[in-house]
Order: structure tokens, then C-alpha cells, then sequence
């Protein structure tokens, strides 16, 4: 699972390391989401078309992918980054 440190500049930005963008597939002018439990920040990119996920093939071709890159290894449950990230800053 991909990991990555960005500095906080003075005006509070962050930049988003290319990895990560190629992950969401963003780029300049997209627009990503921030969302938080308190204990953590998790983002997501926002779709051109919010409401929209995309062709019924195409959500299922994600799925796919999705579940192909979990049993190849390429993917952990959200609860493994959780707790290794607690454990790393002593949460």
C-alpha cells in the first residue's frame, strides 16, 4: 500500500504526491474531497459528474478491478492502513 509524507507549507496546503493522483486520477483544476473521523482524513477525487457512477459496465469494471488487486495482494483492507497508522504515531 502506497505511503507518502508531504509538507505542510505556511498558507496550510499540502501537495498530493503524483502517486496518489494517479491513484484517484486527478490532475490540475479536479477537485478532491476530505473527509474525517476525527482520528483521521480520508480522500476521496469528486467526479466530473458527482451523480453519476459512470455506465453500469464501467462500475462493474471497477469492481472487478478492485477485487482482482485484493487477491493479487496490491490492496488491504481500510482497517489494516488504520491500525498500522495508529501504531506508527502511537494513537
Amino acid at each position: 500500500m502506497p505511503v507518502a509524507v508531504s509538507r505542510i507549507t505556511q498558507t496550510g496546503q499540502i501537495t498530493l504526491p503524483k502517486e496518489f493522483r494517479e491513484i484517484l486520477g486527478v490532475g490540475v483544476r479536479d477537485q478532491v474531497e476530505l473527509l474525517s473521523d476525527g482520528s483521521r482524513v480520508e480522500i476521496r477525487a469528486v467526479p466530473d459528474e458527482p451523480l453519476s457512477l459512470g455506465t453500469k459496465e464501467e462500475f462493474w469494471a471497477r469492481v472487478q478491478n478492485s477485487d482482482e488487486q485484493y487477491a493479487a495482494g496490491e490492496a488491504a483492507p481500510a482497517n489494516d492502513l488504520i491500525d498500522r497508522m495508529r501504531s506508527d504515531h502511537g494513537l
